[in-house]
């Protein structure tokens, strides 16, 4: 049980390091932008999807688990489906929680920047005609 945690973690940890290097302005974005405008839909478990990265990246999440100590036996290759669901899970959510974040943080910050701009003009405007302001 504790090693397929240590190999869906593992597996995670490497598939958002991938979706993280292949966004825009990374390391490996033009590499996702060639693969997005590619038809074939092979890239996407490979490069683009963070829900279908670990079905062929969890391969890494075993080489990574023998550094840590575990064994391979058979017992831990049948549980290959276990850990490819559950990869897949941990680094969606953490994903989207991330995506969600950034968008949040965007659109405050968004906010923030046109009520500043609001007040500025708005006093502006009242410096140099403060007599609109007078009931």
């Amino acid at each position: 049980m504790i090693e397929l945690l240590q190999i869906i973690l593992l597996t995670s940890i490497w598939c958002l390091g991938v979706t993280i290097v292949t966004q825009p302005d990374m390391a490996l974005g033009r590499l996702r932008e060639w693969a997005e405008g590619k038809e074939s839909m092979w890239f996407q478990p490979l490069l683009i999807c963070p829900w279908c990265l670990p079905s062929i990246h969890s391969i890494f999440g075993y080489l990574f688990s023998l550094l840590i100590g575990v064994e391979i036996t058979w017992k831990i290759i049948a549980i290959y489906p276990l850990v490819v669901a559950g990869a897949s899970v941990v680094t969606g959510l953490i994903w989207s929680l991330c995506t969600l974040i950034f968008i949040k943080t965007k659109h405050f910050t968004n906010i923030e920047q046109m009520s500043y701009f609001d007040l500025k003009d708005r006093k502006r405007i009242y410096s140099s005609n403060p007599n609109n302001f007078k009931n």
